[in-house]
């Protein structure tokens, strides 16, 4: 698989690899060929590209050595991104399991070549005295990340970092596989227990051969519930399951994996892991990090308190005894007083935000602001019939593709998130991104209403989305798309939930299911107030989980006991008591890809709430600032550094007056 064909025809070769079984047709196909062989062809593509490179007898040049090596990052990216959607997504296990084998190759192929001496040598030997910008920047950040994994240290060190790196290649597919797997399911045989329920919701969930109720502690399910139920013990049931999902098996699997991270950071000369991972993001070390969560957990500690004390008062009105509010109550006596005190019912809210128009509505928010279109890809096999595929145009040129798996189904990703199946390289291949979420489902010709948070999410990860495409038209891949500093990476899409509750853009999708009415300006008026409510009990939680994501990586991992960790640190930044039986950090998806970062939220929404300044002079609609920020903000993607692309969207460097504000209002 060359990685020098046009996307479209590898956009059609892959989704066809990747429906192998799935439809039942696969006659088309060399039945000789797996997944897995197809998957590693690019690997094989990286590893010939890599001996071209060391066999080059000559004066080292941009042409012979850095051009190459970043063809041989093409390819390696593109087998290694087909591997993870496909163990993230496929719904055949054979498949799952080939992906899974392929990226391990990738992730073998990536550690052996990070720590090849000779090839560092080679590229530190161009002389970029004359290259562009954006190659001198390609050059040096790829010599840095060389240090980064070890290239400098002794053969005996090298050989140590590379056996640690495949231990956590290992460990993170355990990880994430757990979690996926492990989804547990409640059969409720009183069906008084679903009082508080939307009917519509309790009409679609699935019933035994007894006709009792089976709920998942999948989204779909644990959200209404826990929002809604009535019951409380049904509620405490639901959350004890979720929250204690991969308990038994990712408890030995996250205290392994964090021994070898510690390790490694301490052959690479860090304190700890912590140090490590933030050096080359924007935070640059663990006790900076630790120093912004304890800020931002103190400037919320009194909204968190007056939060607390309202949903506890509230609660009192059901039972006068109550002495405190537990977690799974936080959801439902919030949605109370956002019902009772703000005049804000989520279920009638719920009733104006069927999928289908979200969906379309995100479609044209983006052509409108963005001046681009879409055009619906029908043609091409996908690895599921929910998927559906978008070609990205603008001025008729296609600059990107993109791709929906929005709705849950057995053994697959559980939360929401963006994927990068390609990245976009000029010249090369357009950047092509899967949007994988688990949203209500329309079925039967039934709209599939969706939470305000969900849509909320929605617009989320499509901030995502529209930062790969964007991002995608640069000359190197390491610079391609989202590949800006880790803790930024957060802000352009939190800055796109913005929209969401603009009444000029709602007014066109949010229209109720039955009525076709437009939601009502003085409701929308009403969310937005509610919306400020339990801020500041939302920011502490998320402070909880920086935290414990921080701090584990800060530890000792051979004296770490995570369960005295972590009801620690919900007791330090939390009103709410630990329930006893769970172990929130087994399913805690982050633990593997962020690690210690999980601040990354809350920083980058401090830089996204800067970064909206200019939209609330000018309107969020405003064509002059939205195409400023499309191209000074999303479409740069890594080729600079995230404050200075913030600077130059700005006209200013960034700072906190506006996130204090947010925290204060």
């Amino acid at each position: 698989m060359s990685i020098y064909i046009k996307s479209t025809y590898l956009s059609l070769l892959l989704t066809t690899i990747i429906s192998m079984g799935c439809r039942g047709n696969t006659d088309t196909l060399p039945k000789q060929i797996s997944f897995y062989e197809q998957c590693n062809a690019d690997i094989s593509k990286a590893r010939t590209l890599l001996a071209e490179i060391l066999a080059v007898d000559d004066v080292r040049t941009i042409e012979n050595t850095i051009k190459p090596y970043n063809a041989m990052s093409i390819a390696l990216e593109n087998g290694w991104g087909m591997a993870y959607l496909a163990r993230s997504v496929h719904p055949q296990e054979d498949i799952r399991n080939q992906a899974t084998e392929c990226e391990k190759q990738a992730s073998q192929f990536s550690t052996k070549t990070s720590l090849n001496s000779t090839l560092y040598d080679a590229i530190k030997q161009v002389d970029i005295s004359r290259a562009d910008k954006k190659t001198k920047r390609f050059v040096r950040f790829t010599l840095r990340d060389f240090k980064r994994s070890g290239v400098n240290l002794p053969s005996k060190q090298r050989q140590r970092l590379s056996e640690i790196n495949k231990e956590l290649t290992q460990l993170g597919l355990a990880f994430d596989k757990n979690i996926v797997t492990d989804v547990r399911y409640i059969t409720i045989t009183d069906l008084s227990e679903l009082s508080g329920l939307p009917q519509d919701w309790i009409e679609t969930r699935t019933k035994d051969s007894q006709g009792n109720i089976v709920v998942s502690t999948d989204s779909p399910d644990y959200v209404p519930i826990l929002t809604y139920a009535d019951n409380t013990n049904l509620r405490k049931r639901l959350y004890t399951q979720r929250i204690s999902r991969a308990k038994n098996t990712n408890k030995d699997v996250l205290k392994k994996m964090l021994i070898f991270r510690d390790e490694k950071a301490k052959l690479l000369g860090y304190k700890n892991y912590a140090d490590y991972i933030t050096a080359d993001k924007m935070m640059k070390s663990g006790r900076k990090a630790d120093a912004f969560i304890q800020k931002v957990s103190s400037l919320s500690k009194a909204r968190g308190k007056k939060d607390y004390n309202a949903l506890l008062e509230r609660k009192r009105q059901d039972n006068p005894n109550a002495s405190h509010v537990e977690s799974y109550e936080k959801s439902y006596y919030t949605n109370k007083i956002t019902t009772e005190k703000y005049n804000v019912d989520q279920q009638i809210v719920r009733e104006y935000f069927d999928y289908n128009r979200v969906e379309k509505a995100l479609l044209d928010l983006t052509s409108r602001l963005y001046n681009i279109s879409y055009k619906r890809v029908t043609d091409i096999p996908t690895w599921h019939s929910d998927v559906k595929v978008f070609d990205v145009f603008k001025n008729k040129e296609t600059i990107g593709r993109i791709y929906l798996d929005m709705h849950p189904r057995d053994n697959k990703y559980k939360h929401a998130a963006k994927f990068s199946l390609r990245s976009g390289v000029v010249d090369v291949q357009i950047p092509e991104g899967v949007l994988v979420c688990n949203f209500p489902k329309p079925q039967n010709n039934k709209p599939a209403l969706m939470e305000l948070s969900q849509v909320n999410t929605m617009f989320h990860e499509f901030g995502h989305l529209m930062h790969h495409v964007f991002g995608g038209q640069q000359q190197y891949a390491s610079q391609s798309g989202t590949a800006t500093e880790r803790d930024f990476v957060e802000a352009p899409s939190q800055m796109f939930e913005e929209w969401l509750l603009h009444y000029d853009l709602l007014k066109h999708f949010a229209l109720h299911y039955k009525t076709n009415q437009p939601i009502p300006l003085i409701l929308v008026n009403k969310i937005k107030k509610s919306n400020r409510f339990g801020r500041g009990v939302s920011v502490q939680q998320q402070m909880f989980y920086a935290d414990l994501s921080l701090s584990l990586h800060r530890a000792n991992p051979n004296k770490l006991n995570l369960d005295t960790m972590i009801k620690k640190l919900q007791k330090k930044h939390t009103p709410f008591p630990f329930v006893d039986g769970t172990a929130m950090y087994a399913s805690f998806g982050h633990l593997k890809g962020y690690s210690a970062m999980y601040y990354t939220y809350m920083w980058s929404l401090s830089i996204a709430k800067d970064m909206i300044s200019p939209f609330r002079k000018y309107g969020l609609l405003s064509p002059k600032w939205n195409t400023r920020y499309r191209d000074k903000i999303l479409t740069p993607g890594g080729s600079k550094d995230a404050k200075d692309l913030v600077s130059d969207f700005l006209g200013r460097p960034y700072n906190l007056k506006m996130f204090n504000a947010w925290l204060k209002e």
